[in-house]
């Protein structure tokens, strides 16, 4: 490429948009040759959007080899919530109430081998040729090790749409960053969404596919249609395969 770009082949990202204006609009970044995506959007309510001083986001600076541990990429995670929360506060003259201000964010490295999903993302991941599952979030009053029946499960599964699992003007609001932090080491697919997959009617579909698949892409794309429409702004979807022979 004439700007010295390494394409990445095992990454991509699926888009639907709704919005003439781009709501929520994605901020997405891919470094080391693009083995390394970041994804950043924004949020507030009834599609009014913060409008941050983004030329002043000072993301943490890092460098993991292949043996990173995963204190580092907690560490990093922590920082990233100081970073994004600085920045939903960062323009003194915008017009939306800091209350409503929201920030997630995904980021994957995946030669290093680790993820920090924040906020409003679904991560799905599959390990050898098993079907992909839905990685859930920590429950909000409950140890992440509790083991609960699967009533109980099913019953808070339901609500769990309620716990704001992104950041806000005063940080994370639930969980902490460490919560954020997702090993790929042994994952050979994944897709990470802003639409809740696993709720749509092509979900076993869609789970039992390739994620690079005809099959896969048309589900998903129906169900982030579904969503957006739902929500009246757009929709992302993040897709990797590992590589053969990685």
């Amino acid at each position: 490429m004439p700007n010295g770009h390494v394409h990445y082949e095992a990454a991509d990202q699926l888009l639907w948009k709704f919005t003439e204006q781009g709501y929520p609009e994605f901020r997405i970044d891919r470094y080391h040759y693009s083995q390394i995506v970041r994804v950043i959007h924004l949020r507030g309510v009834r599609g009014y959007a913060p409008d941050p001083l983004w030329n002043t986001f000072q993301p943490p600076e890092y460098w993991f080899g292949k043996e990173a541990k995963r204190g580092e990429i907690e560490d990093m995670a922590a920082k990233y919530v100081k970073a994004l929360q600085a920045l939903l506060t960062s323009n003194p003259n915008d017009a939306l109430h800091p209350g409503v201000r929201s920030a997630s964010m995904a980021w994957f490295s995946f030669v290093v081998g680790w993820a920090v999903v924040i906020g409003d993302y679904s991560l799905y991941m599959r390990a050898g040729d098993e079907p992909l599952r839905e990685i859930e979030k920590p429950i909000p009053g409950f140890p992440a090790d509790m083991e609960l029946t699967d009533e109980v499960r099913a019953q808070l599964s339901h609500y769990k749409g309620m716990f704001a699992t992104d950041v806000g003007v005063d940080g994370l609001r639930v969980l902490k960053p460490e919560d954020c932090v997702h090993d790929l080491r042994g994952v050979t697919e994944l897709l990470c969404s802003t639409t809740p997959l696993h709720e749509s009617p092509g979900w076993p579909r869609i789970a039992a596919a390739s994620v690079f698949s005809a099959e896969s892409a048309g589900h998903v794309a129906e169900a982030m249609r579904a969503h957006g429409v739902h929500r009246e702004n757009d929709q992302l979807t993040l897709r990797w395969r590992r590589p053969a022979g990685e």
